[in-house]
């Protein structure tokens, strides 16, 4: 079995001022979409996180220190850590902006107040976000957690640090050595590990370039990922969400967001998707990203607070 990769580097030390509206991330508090590839310390004080591209991770953690975040990296210097805790955080996103459209629109109001602080969750790459929405399309939370430990467990993607081991995106090599009979060896579907093969071989070919996507509309960067293998736009907009941080992109295909806006009383579930959309950009125009993570974070809070029927 090859050994865990190591956070290479020297140790490096900084701090940052967040924002005032941010709420640090907390283990017990936690919803999957927001803290899948993050590692909480034993104390639970401090929260790591694998940053950068996948052939080159560093581990970065977070503590809360009064009014600061404290910084600890290896392997880059202080500016590229705090740059990169910026990134992992979102922390360049002008809440109060959304927070003002909330106050205005009655399905969320009162979440500005309910989640306040509740940031943008990223991956590290683009890359790595279209490997998870693949692995996830049409599946439970769970069962595509499980698909996902596999392929790590099976590709050795973890970097340790600190007694830690921290989840990285597989390699396009390492996907690409296990080969369709691997990937199926899994619990991954044909068409499932034909499109992660795509991907390995977008990523080795640079298709996935952050500054490829930069200058594109929400329409023309769906489009182009559309053209990937096993792509369609739940996952383009997924990927895009996560993997750059764009704000504007409301998963209108999402089963759980359907059954939130028709719980909420926006839209009857079997609206149309382009409906859905009109919905989004209606009231939360260049915001839908944060429109569906405010319900998702609505929906499953009130899903644990209802009482058992």
């Amino acid at each position: 079995m090859t050994a865990l990769r190591s956070g290479r580097g020297p140790r490096e030390r900084t701090s940052l001022t967040p924002p005032r509206l941010v709420r640090f991330p907390s283990e017990r508090d936690a919803l999957e979409y927001a803290t899948r590839s993050m590692v909480f310390s034993g104390d639970g004080g401090t929260v790591w996180r694998a940053w950068g591209p996948p052939e080159d991770p560093a581990p970065i953690g977070v503590e809360r220190e009064g009014d600061r975040w404290k910084i600890t990296s290896y392997g880059r210097g202080p500016r590229e850590a705090r740059a990169a805790v910026r990134a992992i955080f979102s922390l360049d996103h002008d809440l109060a902006s959304f927070y003002r459209l909330v106050r205005r629109e009655p399905v969320l109001r009162g979440t500005e107040r309910r989640f306040r602080g509740v940031r943008q969750p990223r991956d590290a790459s683009l890359y790595e976000a279209l490997l998870d929405a693949v692995i996830g399309q049409q599946l439970s939370v769970e069962v595509a957690r499980r698909l996902r430990e596999r392929l790590l467990e099976r590709t050795h993607a973890f970097l340790e640090v600190e007694g830690l081991r921290l989840p990285i995106a597989p390699t396009p090599g390492a996907i690409e050595s296990l080969g369709p009979d691997g990937l199926r060896a899994l619990g991954l579907s044909r068409a499932k590990s034909a499109a992660l093969l795509g991907l390995a071989d977008g990523q080795r070919r640079g298709r996935f370039a952050p500054g490829r996507f930069a200058v594109w509309t929400r329409e023309e960067a769906i489009e182009r990922l559309d053209e990937e293998r096993g792509v369609g736009r739940w996952t383009a907009e997924n990927a895009l969400l996560r993997g750059l941080g764009r704000t504007d992109l409301f998963i209108a295909g999402d089963l759980g967001l359907r059954v939130a806006l028709e719980r909420f009383g926006a839209l009857p579930r079997q609206a149309s998707e382009k409906s859905a959309r009109r919905w989004a950009d209606r009231w939360y125009p260049g915001w839908g990203s944060y429109a569906t993570i405010y319900l998702w974070h609505r929906l499953v809070r009130d899903a644990r607070t209802e009482p058992p029927g």
